[in-house]
């Protein structure tokens, strides 16, 4: 996967023209990094944008406590501490490959500043998506003191939101293939209770585990079991 290609995914560096993009891809780097690498530490300083061009990304608080706060997942086409970046700040999180492998283009700050200063669709689309990200990031937040159930309810409704296709049955697919290792670090709780708990959910209906990925049989009903959701529930409730 080349550098030109990973920063066509993302929305805001898509609306450069061809020829910023070819002078953004001469300035990038591609890195390929194995699942649990890490792509920066705390209190590294953000000199460079990184957009993700496959696999995942999880942003990580840690913390002093039994688990540590997963902030943020970003995929593919997603910029991931671009809001550290902007600003040439040091990380204040960590942020590590969750899947294997992860590549990512790394672009210098200032060279994308620069172009982005430009082209005002391209800097309303990176400000919409720092908008979604606080908002996916407070989501988070709110369940940290969550149950396990409800945290692995509320990832896998938010896998199936940004990267999942609805089928004509009203089923959603995530096409992922994340191990039962990798699911539990990102919800943050033991791979025996991930295991458990999908089982369950199998045999009530809900999820079920396809070559490509997790089926999402019954959405509302997930996003039940998790309070941070609750909103998905009455939107799709009243075909809104």
């Amino acid at each position: 996967m080349d550098a030109r290609s990973i920063l066509r995914k993302n929305p805001a560096i898509g609306r450069l023209s061809d020829q910023v993009v070819d002078q953004l891809t001469r300035d990038a780097t591609v890195q390929r990094l194995h699942r649990g690498e890490a792509l920066w530490r705390v209190s590294e300083r953000a000199n460079l944008f990184i957009i993700v061009g496959h696999g995942l990304v999880k942003v990580v608080l840690p913390s002093s406590g039994s688990r540590d706060l997963v902030m943020g997942l970003f995929g593919p086409g997603e910029s991931v501490g671009d809001s550290s970046a902007l600003e040439g700040e040091q990380y204040a999180a960590e942020a590590f490959a969750l899947t294997d492998p992860v590549v990512v283009a790394r672009v210098p700050r200032e060279q994308l500043l620069a172009c982005l200063e430009q082209s005002g669709s391209a800097a309303l689309v990176l400000a919409r998506e720092f908008g979604r990200k606080a908002a996916l990031a407070n989501r988070r937040i709110s369940l940290f003191s969550a149950s396990a159930e409800e945290r692995l309810a509320s990832t896998i409704m938010e896998l199936g939101e940004r990267f999942g296709d609805e089928m004509e049955d009203g089923s959603t697919l995530i096409p992922l293939r994340l191990t039962r290792a990798e699911l539990a670090a990102l919800v943050g709780t033991t791979v025996e209770t991930t295991i458990r708990t999908l089982s369950r959910w199998s045999r009530e209906g809900l999820v079920s585990t396809v070559d490509g990925g997790l089926t999402v049989h019954n959405p509302t009903a997930l996003a039940r079991r998790s309070a941070a959701l609750l909103s998905y529930v009455d939107e799709h409730a009243t075909g809104t």
